[in-house]
């Protein structure tokens, strides 16, 4: 192949490229989840892997990645580079930051970043995000809600690099893996991070060999403009209009007050801002994210309404600016907690579904369960150390136009896994009892939200703790278009002993005695629609299939039996 032909690339090699590109993004997150140490990467997969441009946009992401690290990469990767410097990176560099203020989302969440280059030239990117199970702080898991400062949630990263020129600074790993807890899973994590971008490197390096360096950047290129040509072709469809929807967090950790997210979007030909700016000011809590993150939880609600099946890049994103205002707690400024960060997202992508609702016709869909649902469970581990699980007691969607939502799934920006029980309980000292869909907690419509689910188990340990990081528990998933609300989530210690004690989704580190029962229930989906418009055999079916009991159908739909 002719590296210097002028013109486009023909279609086959295109395909074969844009394809490969995101083949490597994909092999670089198996790589991380097969060589990791914590559950959160290699059962639950919370980490996420792309490729960039030698300017920090995106052009291929792991499939399976979690919306929330990638589309924040491209920024707190700029961030990272401008802080280091251009300049000064060269090949076998492995640069590193957690640093949310730069375009980042929680301490926990570390990036991990290596400069590819091709005969001197800086042309890409090589990234991986992942969600330490520690990272110090006040409590194992590094996930109180209750930090008011952004040291309390563990230790900040500040750009720098880890490896330089294949040397690896030892000093500065020293420092990351001696402030965490386990440090022998922290120092495997990284490592895993570490050889993912080894694969990338040499991938990368394979495909620019077969192809041609020139073709394969100018494909690079080719893959963002039609990203971006098939999202403005949708968006052009939608109604022109400005469209208004506040919702709102039970609570910022510290104080028990609704929190207030305000989304105001302007649909206007092919392009969409939206307006983020009278949001609540600064939360005390934990309950805040940066500006990367507000938008990545935009970005993420209009991909997934206007161009769900093509693969997602920098592209996709460019017709979308989203506007906040610093000192909010959409855009949280030093030295902010941004602990809980992945549920306000989860707020800024319900309230901007529900408003460009309106505006998509059939494309619309109700608010899922709305919340990370996240819950440490940790105590005295091996070795000195701390066993921690993490569990995500998240999973319903809402209803969509023609189908009923997803029972039982996680959704949204932080789409992770759940921890199989069976891995669980090999690790930690956990007896799960329950692990199931609960019936009748999705919203009642024309079509119905997906049911919530439960985890409960036995804590067969002294010296346990929990921590609730979550949201949720009092003001329930809208429904839309007159259709029910889903139920709200549920944490209860020992909820049939004769003290059950109910947990606020806003939990810092209490004790829980040995033999108690933690029940964790996520919210319902909301329903789509008058309930009176449901098809009579769907109700029939839902009553067979055990997603809503005989009594809650009659109540909500005027349902009946059919007798034999």
């Amino acid at each position: 192949m002719n590296d210097t032909a002028p013109g486009a690339i023909d279609p086959f090699t295109f395909a074969v490229i844009h394809r490969s590109l995101i083949g490597i993004a994909r092999d670089m997150k198996l790589m991380t989840m097969r060589t990791a140490y914590t559950q959160l990467w290699k059962e639950q997969g919370d980490l996420s892997c792309c490729l960039m441009d030698g300017a920090g946009d995106i052009v291929a992401q792991d499939p399976n990645g979690f919306p929330i690290h990638v589309t924040t990469m491209p920024m707190q990767l700029k961030g990272a580079v401008a802080a280091i410097g251009r300049d000064t990176l060269e090949p076998g560099d492995i640069i590193a930051t957690n640093d949310p203020y730069i375009g980042g989302t929680h301490l926990p969440d570390v990036l991990i970043a290596r400069p590819l280059f091709h005969e001197g030239e800086l042309f890409a990117f090589a990234c991986n995000r992942g969600h330490w199970a520690d990272i110090g702080g006040m409590g194992p898991g590094s996930y109180s809600p209750s930090a008011s400062d952004i040291h309390q949630e563990g230790l900040f990263i500040p750009p720098v690099k880890l490896v330089a020129r294949g040397v690896v600074q030892q000093g500065v790993i020293d420092m990351i893996i001696g402030n965490i807890r386990n440090k022998r899973v922290g120092h495997g994590d990284l490592r895993a991070q570490y050889a993912s971008t080894e694969t990338a490197a040499t991938r990368f390096a394979a495909l620019v060999a077969r192809y041609g360096f020139a073709t394969v950047r100018r494909a690079m290129g080719e893959i963002v403009d039609r990203a971006e040509a098939m999202t403005r072709a949708k968006i052009a469809a939608f109604k022109d209009g400005v469209y208004h929807v506040r919702d709102c967090l039970d609570g910022d950790g510290i104080n028990r007050g609704k929190r207030w997210v305000d989304v105001k979007v302007t649909v206007s030909g092919s392009d969409i801002e939206v307006d983020l700016t009278g949001s609540d000011p600064t939360s005390a809590g934990g309950m805040n994210c940066s500006h990367s993150a507000a938008a990545s939880a935009v970005q993420y609600a209009i991909k997934a309404i206007t161009d769900p099946e093509n693969p997602p890049n920098a592209g996709s994103y460019r017709p979308v600016k989203v506007l906040t205002k610093p000192g909010t707690l959409v855009d949280a400024q030093p030295p902010a907690s941004m602990i809980g960060f992945g549920d306000v997202t989860y707020r800024v992508m319900d309230a901007t579904l529900a408003a460009l609702a309106p505006a998509v016709g059939e494309r619309a869909v109700a608010a899922g369960s709305g919340s990370t649902g996240t819950v440490v469970i940790t105590g005295p581990g091996a070795e000195g150390g701390a066993f921690i699980s993490i569990e995500l007691a998240s999973g319903a969607w809402g209803a969509r136009y023609g189908s009923d939502g997803i029972s039982g799934m996680r959704y949204g920006p932080g789409n992770a896994g759940h921890i199989p029980i069976e891995a669980d309980e090999m690790e930690n000292p956990l007896l799960f009892e329950r692990y199931e869909i609960v019936p009748d907690t999705g919203g009642a419509g024309r079509t119905r939200g997906g049911n919530g689910f439960v985890r409960a188990f036995r804590v067969e340990c002294d010296g346990a703790r929990i921590c609730l990081c979550s949201d949720r528990d009092e003001t329930p998933p809208p429904g839309l278009d007159g259709g029910a609300p889903g139920t709200t989530a549920r944490f209860v210690i020992d909820p049939d002993g004769p003290n059950p004690t109910v947990l606020p989704s806003k939990t810092a580190y209490i004790p829980v005695p040995r033999g108690s029962l933690v029940h964790l229930q996520s919210a319902g989906g909301a329903g789509m629609g008058s309930p009176g418009e449901r098809d009579g055999a769907a109700i029939a079916d839902d009553v067979a299939d055990g997603y809503v009991t005989p009594e809650h159908a009659a109540k909500v739909y005027g349902w009946l039996p059919t007798r034999a």
